[in-house]
C-alpha cells in the first residue's frame, strides 16, 4: 500500500483559504453517488442500509464537532466530504484497502465534478488515513501483512476528526448493531465466536456480543478530541447499561 504523506493543513496552504467550493446540493449528489457505487458493486441491500446510516452518522458528527472545535470553513468542507466518501469502497472490495481505494475513488469523483485538485487531494488523504493504527482493521492487517505493518496515521486535525467521528459511531445504538451484523456475516469472525462459545459454554450470540463490547471499549479509549471524547463517554455509559 503506497500512500503519500498528507498535506499539512495550516494557513500556508493556499487552497485552504477562501470560500468553500461545495454546498448542500452537491453533498446530496455525492451521497447518492456513494449509494450508486454500492449498488453497481452488488453490495446487498441490507448492508447498503447499514452503510448509509453509518455514513450519515459520521457526517453529522463531523459537522457538529468541527464547529465545536472551531474549524474554518475549508477544514470543515474537507472533513465533511471525507465523511461522505470514507466507506465508498467498503462491502465490495478488499476490506483492508477500502481506505486507499475509497480515497482514490473520492478524489476522481470530486475532480470529475470540477472541484480543485487541492480539495480533492486533501479529501483523498483524509479518507486514506481513517483506518487507524489500532483496533480491528489494524489487527487484521498485521495478521495479513505482518506485525510491522501499520496503516498511515492522520497528520492533521481534519484527518483526526474524520477518524475519531468514524470510531464514535461504534458507540451509538445503530453503530453497535451494525458491527454485530457485520461480525455475524464474516466467516472468520463467526468461526471465532463458535470457538469461544464452545470453550466457555455460552451461546454464539453471547460470544459475539462480548467481542463487540470489547471492540467498542477499545474504540472509546482511542478518542482524544475533547468534544468528541465527551460525547463518547456518554454513549459508552449507555452501551454498558444496555448490553452488559
Amino acid at each position: 500500500m503506497n500512500i503519500e504523506s498528507e498535506i499539512k493543513i495550516n494557513s500556508n496552504e493556499p487552497h485552504l483559504e477562501g470560500n468553500m467550493e461545495t454546498n448542500d446540493e452537491m453533498w446530496v449528489e455525492m451521497r447518492k453517488e456513494v449509494e450508486n457505487v454500492y449498488r453497481e458493486k452488488k453490495v446487498s441491500e441490507d448492508l447498503i442500509k447499514q452503510f448509509v446510516i453509518h455514513n450519515e452518522q459520521v457526517e453529522n458528527f463531523v459537522k457538529r464537532f468541527s464547529m465545536e472545535e472551531k474549524f474554518n470553513d475549508r477544514e470543515m468542507e474537507i472533513a465533511v466530504l471525507a465523511a461522505i466518501f470514507h466507506d465508498v469502497a467498503k462491502g465490495w472490495g478488499d476490506f483492508l484497502k477500502h481506505g486507499e481505494e475509497g480515497g482514490a475513488l473520492a478524489e476522481k469523483t470530486l475532480l470529475d465534478m470540477g472541484l480543485s485538485q487541492g480539495l480533492a487531494r486533501s479529501v483523498r488523504l483524509a479518507i486514506e488515513r481513517h483506518m487507524g493504527q489500532d483496533g480491528y482493521p489494524s489487527k487484521i492487517a498485521k495478521e495479513t501483512y505482518g506485525e510491522d505493518f501499520e496503516f498511515p496515521e492522520y497528520e492533521t486535525k481534519v484527518g483526526q476528526m474524520v477518524y475519531e467521528c468514524d470510531i464514535l459511531t461504534q458507540l451509538t445504538g445503530e453503530g453497535f448493531e451494525k458491527i454485530l451484523l457485520l461480525r455475524k456475516l464474516d466467516s472468520d469472525n463467526l468461526e471465532e465466536d463458535r470457538r469461544v462459545a464452545r470453550k466457555e459454554n455460552i451461546s454464539i450470540e453471547q460470544a459475539r456480543l462480548r467481542s463487540v463490547l470489547e471492540s467498542a471499549r477499545k474504540s472509546f479509549e482511542l478518542i482524544t478530541i475533547p468534544s468528541v471524547k465527551q460525547e463518547a463517554e456518554k454513549l459508552w455509559q449507555e452501551i454498558e447499561k444496555e448490553y452488559k
